[in-house]
């Protein structure tokens, strides 16, 4: 009896096992559940990053990794001035001696025409002595040869201060530039101020000059216009006188008339110039004893 209940229990054990091992292999195998981001693995990426971005930082030079900036030195604030070629500066040198001559003869022709008409008013006052007369008729044929010498020398002057300017125009020259108002701390340039009056001083001394040059030659043209006129017939109208020549001596007035007025503006000019130039300087704290 026993032995009965013990296979009994044996078979039934024996079949539970199988359908449960039976079962299993029939049913499909579980899915795998999908990764989770840990706290650890959020931390852990850009500390990678950061350690591959150091490493490559370290790998590049020092001078990859600094911005790229110019620095400012003095030696590079200067670098902008355009340099001169000796051939420029030498031409620059010619042109300033050619023009300073030409002022030069030009001037000393003003004078000597000045000098010519002095001579002439001296001939027409009464009560000098015959010798006097004689030195001064004497005197006025040298300043007479003198001055169509000096005028001569005036015009060959300022034809090569002219081609030496075209020259360098063709060139692409130009002409030095004189001393700033300023110096580049800010400060007034007392050189420039200094320059700047001779140089108005000049222009307004070559003006009165002329003024008088022109209205002396006006002056004198009008009494030849008068003599060459003749004399009246008895209806009172202008008989006979070189009508050529007369023509040419109203042009001549006219042409003198012109550069008195021209002569005339250039004087207001520089006037008006050199108190414009004072102004400016007693502003900018020049000491007046500059002008002096």
């Amino acid at each position: 009896m026993r032995g009965l209940l013990y296979q009994l229990t044996s078979s039934l054990a024996l079949t539970l096992v199988v359908g449960l091992s039976t079962t299993a292999t029939q049913q499909p195998a579980a899915k795998p559940k999908p990764p989770r981001l840990t706290t650890d693995d959020v931390v852990r990426t850009p500390v990678t990053e950061t350690a591959a971005q150091s490493k490559e930082a370290a790998t590049k030079p020092e001078s990859a990794t600094k911005p790229d900036v110019a620095e400012s030195k003095p030696e590079q604030a200067k670098a902008t001035e355009v340099k001169v070629s000796a051939e420029e500066t030498s031409w620059r040198e010619r042109v300033a001696k050619a023009q300073s001559r030409a002022k030069e003869l030009e001037r000393a022709a003003e004078e000597a025409e000045l000098r010519i008409t002095q001579l002439r008013n001296e001939l027409g006052t009464s009560g000098q002595t015959a010798r006097y007369r004689n030195d001064t008729i004497a005197e006025l044929g040298q300043a007479g040869q003198r001055l169509a010498e000096v005028k001569a020398q005036a015009r060959a002057a300022a034809d090569d201060a002219a081609q030496l300017v075209d020259y360098g125009r063709q060139k692409g020259f130009t002409e030095a530039e004189g001393p700033k108002a300023s110096s580049e701390e800010g400060k007034p340039n007392e050189e420039y101020y200094r320059s700047q009056f001779l140089k108005l001083t000049e222009a307004l001394e070559s003006a009165q000059r002329r003024v008088t040059l022109y209205d002396n030659r006006i002056r004198d043209l009008n009494q030849q216009l008068a003599t060459n006129s003749g004399g009246k017939d008895k209806n009172g109208r202008a008989t006979g006188g070189d009508s050529f020549f007369g023509m040419q001596l109203q042009k001549d007035r006219e042409e003198a008339q012109q550069k008195l007025d021209e002569a005339r503006t250039a004087q207001t000019k520089a006037q008006n110039d050199l108190y414009a130039l004072r102004e400016e300087a007693r502003r900018a704290g020049v000491p007046p004893g500059l002008f002096r």
